[in-house]
């Protein structure tokens, strides 16, 4: 007969088992305080490179560009100042135009750099990769979208993320067809990246967001195709996303197409929205409907908020109630009507008017 394990075995393990996670841990908090430590380390280092040719940049750019002493001498500093300095360089892009713009290009320009960034895409370091696509989207310039359109693809997702930042950050249209198939490729491209860098292409990204509505069959994808088409406030766009909002098998798609045809605003839509929010329909979009009345501001909308503000689902009521404060002044008429009736849709009545209230007191209140 096997006797069975001794109690001061087990506490031997016990004790061995917590030496253990206590060493891990430590180890960790060394390695997490040593990570913090080398990286003030090297900020404090670049920062003592860059310190004596930042001021020549500064001075660059308050110049408006026409300063060639500032010019010449950071063209003139060694390579490893350089190094630290391109950074600080390649962000001032966003924040200056005109002739300081063009400035800091042709220094980037003189300096390698976009030579150098154009190579760098090629380049097996995915982080090579992304610093490069990062600074092509700020520099721009001839085949600079070609590039980053190739980006797309890239095995790398944050490197597919910076492209697509990139490709919106120069609203080139010859870029919008690719990201529009990006938007078609779930896996492939981050979605809200995708959609802001097409809100920022404007117009030209519509017709490619339009064949992929006709033409998509996943869900998802039409669904973003959607909401894309809202965000862009794309109004020739409404015919198809009332098709979408009445005929589509998929609540998420008819969710989306409801409440960008209330971002659009086109008052083609309102019966369509007003029959999505009737108690037929599921409750996310009625109450996705009810929100987009309120946006579309339709008067003849009145009556069936009104209507929703009694009606049994919280939030159906509680949005109605919201929208009707936002369709002055028929809306907040009918609110008030409702605020001396009994039950809950004098409650409702009452927080959207306090609400709508407080937002026109912040509203004027100075600054």
């Amino acid at each position: 007969m096997t006797s069975p394990v001794s109690p001061s075995v087990d506490r031997e393990w016990l004790v061995v088992a917590v030496v253990c996670l206590a060493v891990v841990l430590v180890a960790l908090v060394v390695a997490l305080l040593a990570g913090r430590w080398w990286r003030r380390v090297v900020e404090a280092r670049r920062a003592r490179l860059v310190a004596p040719a930042r001021p020549w940049l500064v001075r660059l750019v308050a110049g408006g560009g026409t300063d060639p002493a500032a010019l010449e001498r950071l063209v003139a500093v060694d390579a490893r100042t350089w190094r630290a300095l391109e950074p600080a360089a390649v962000d001032i892009l966003g924040k200056v135009r005109g002739e300081a713009r063009a400035a800091v290009v042709g220094l980037l320009e003189r300096r390698g750099s976009v030579e150098r960034a154009m190579r760098g895409v090629h380049r097996r370091s995915a982080v090579v990769r992304a610093r490069s696509a990062h600074l092509l989207g700020a520099v721009g310039g001839p085949g600079t979208s070609a590039l980053l359109v190739r980006l797309l693809d890239d095995r790398d997702p944050e490197v597919r993320a910076v492209a697509v930042r990139a490709l919106g950050r120069l609203a080139d249209p010859a870029a919008a067809e690719a990201l529009v198939h990006g938007l078609r490729r779930p896996s492939a491209l981050p979605h809200h990246l995708v959609m802001v860098a097409l809100r920022r292409i404007g117009p030209t990204a519509v017709p490619p967001l339009l064949a992929a509505a006709a033409e998509e069959s996943d869900v998802l994808v039409r669904a973003r195709v959607a909401e894309a088409l809202g965000l862009m406030g794309a109004v020739a766009a409404a015919p198809v996303l009332v098709a979408m909002l009445r005929d589509d098998r998929s609540t998420e798609v008819r969710l989306r197409a409801a409440r960008a045809l209330g971002r659009i605003g086109a008052p083609s839509s309102v019966s369509d929205v007003i029959a999505a929010a009737s108690d037929r329909e599921p409750v996310a979009l009625r109450v996705t409907a009810a929100e987009a009345l309120g946006a579309l501001g339709a008067r003849r909308a009145v009556p069936v908020l009104t209507d929703l503000v009694g009606d049994p689902v919280h939030w159906v009521a509680h949005t109605a109630a919201a929208s009707l404060a936002a369709i002055r002044p028929d809306g907040v008429t009918a609110l008030t009507g409702l605020v001396d009736r009994p039950g809950p849709a004098a409650r409702h009545a009452r927080e959207a008017l306090v609400t709508a209230n407080a937002k026109t007191l912040l509203a004027r209140a100075p600054s």
